[in-house]
């Protein structure tokens, strides 16, 4: 009889591959891409298991955390080109933490009725100020806080993002990090604020797979 072995953890998953520095070339992936390339060497493992004979064991899914949530007070996206984008949400989100994932999701992220105006684009050279002021100001003593970073690609380097950890480092317990893919929203409310075109959210044709419009 093969034997099943079933791992249930509940852990964070930050979204870079080692300890960055400012001037680093740290690279960070999204909770997404982790997930994905988990499934796939699963499934690799798993055919491996099935070929064998009936005492081997079958491989552990590594567990993941699935967060539905999408967002926090303090937002950031980060685009295409690497530039880094940032938004206040006053709704605070706390992430949902799962086993393996693999049959939870994707849920379509909650509507925030975001505009272009809220969308701030943070200069390079001014982004520690900027993260002092509106974040760290901002935060009372070990207040609880979750920062999301939405990217338009699967992994990126950032140097502001490394900021980010830095500025966290040594308070992983109230202060963490959480990068995915943009949502539809930031997407296209994005696209707006960069061609200045007037933007009007009931003509937009939301993918109800993506985005939870209130009805």
């Amino acid at each position: 009889m093969k034997v099943i072995y079933i791992v249930l953890l509940f852990f964070f998953i930050s979204c870079k591959e080692n300890k960055p520095t400012e001037t680093d070339k740290t690279t960070y992936y999204t909770t997404e891409a982790i997930k994905e390339k988990n499934e796939k060497e699963y499934q690799v493992k798993l055919k491996e298991f099935d070929d064998k004979d009936s005492g081997s064991t079958e491989p552990v899914l590594i567990p993941y955390i699935y967060d539905d949530q999408y967002y926090s007070n303090h937002n950031f996206i980060i685009d295409s080109l690497n530039h880094i984008y940032y938004f206040y949400q006053s709704r605070a989100y706390m992430p949902v933490y799962c086993g393996t994932g693999l049959d939870q999701g994707p849920y379509p992220a909650p509507f925030i009725n975001l505009y272009p105006k809220d969308i701030i684009d943070i200069p390079v050279d001014d982004f520690e100020t900027f993260f002092k002021s509106k974040v760290m100001d901002s935060l009372k003593p070990e207040e609880r806080m979750y920062i999301y970073i939405g990217s338009q690609k699967d992994s990126f380097q950032s140097a502001e993002v490394n900021q980010i950890f830095k500025k966290l480092e040594g308070d992983e317990k109230n202060r963490r990090i959480i990068c995915r893919r943009t949502t539809e929203e930031e997407n296209i409310v994005l696209q707006y604020k960069k061609s200045g075109k007037p933007y009007n959210p009931d003509t937009i044709k939301w993918n109800p797979d993506l985005t939870d419009v209130p009805k």
